[in-house]
């Protein structure tokens, strides 16, 4: 069993970490957020089309769900068939990586959100950015080395128990794991990018709900 790989909507465009929301004013249908106001009836053209993007990204997302799902039935598969065969010593150690591999990679995304929100309210403001934004900054740079010596270091124990798992393994099943353990970071990574895609889109709707008086519908 394995997950297909999935080539997900790329609507907005790539995700930075961290975009911030948007100014609530009209968006210009080619680029950046005008200084005029547009027609009414552009405005209720990027509503519906702003709205349409978001019913995809949400398609996306369910298919998504779908893959993390199959791909963690196919990890529970390779460890069923790897407790039968290895000490039990072996199969914790195998555990204790499938679940680091999740918390650092997560951990990961988070600082880098984080200092991506940091630095780009730093380069709006400037010269009078305050102390505690540049000190702030500083430390999540500081974080972020720390979780990428994290990831080497699980990076380093992922040799160790793919060696030990193609010792009980046969190559259709050693193919599998090798398999689910990539597609688990990759997964994760994926996840995070259509939740910030969602969330932009939400904000956009918003005000341009906003900047015409209509109440939000659940955006």
């Amino acid at each position: 069993m394995r997950t297909r790989g999935i080539a997900r909507c790329g609507l907005w465009g790539p995700v930075q970490r961290g975009t911030p929301a948007p100014v609530c004013q009209s968006p210009s249908p080619n680029r950046g957020w005008p200084q005029s106001p547009r027609p009414l009836s552009l405005q209720l053209q990027l509503i519906e089309s702003l709205s349409r993007k978001l019913a995809v990204l949400r398609e996306a997302q369910r298919g998504l769900q779908e893959d993390i799902s199959a791909n963690g039935a196919l990890g529970e598969d390779v460890a069923a068939r790897l407790q039968a065969l290895c000490t039990p010593g072996e199969f914790d150690k195998y555990r204790l990586f499938v679940g680091d591999l999740d918390k650092v990679v997560n951990l990961l995304l988070s600082i880098s959100g984080r200092l991506a929100r940091v630095e780009t309210a730093l380069g709006s403001l400037g010269p009078h950015a305050p102390v505690a934004l540049r000190e702030k900054q500083r430390l999540l740079v500081a974080q972020l080395e720390d979780a990428k010596e994290l990831k080497e270091h699980v990076g380093r124990r992922e040799e160790a128990v793919g060696a030990m798992v193609a010792r009980y393994l046969p190559a259709e099943h050693l193919q599998d794991y090798q398999h689910f353990v990539k597609m688990k970071s990759a997964l994760i990574a994926e996840q995070r990018e259509l939740e910030e895609k969602i969330k932009l889109g939400q904000e956009q709707l918003r005000c341009l709900r906003e900047s015409l008086g209509q109440a939000p519908k659940g955006c």
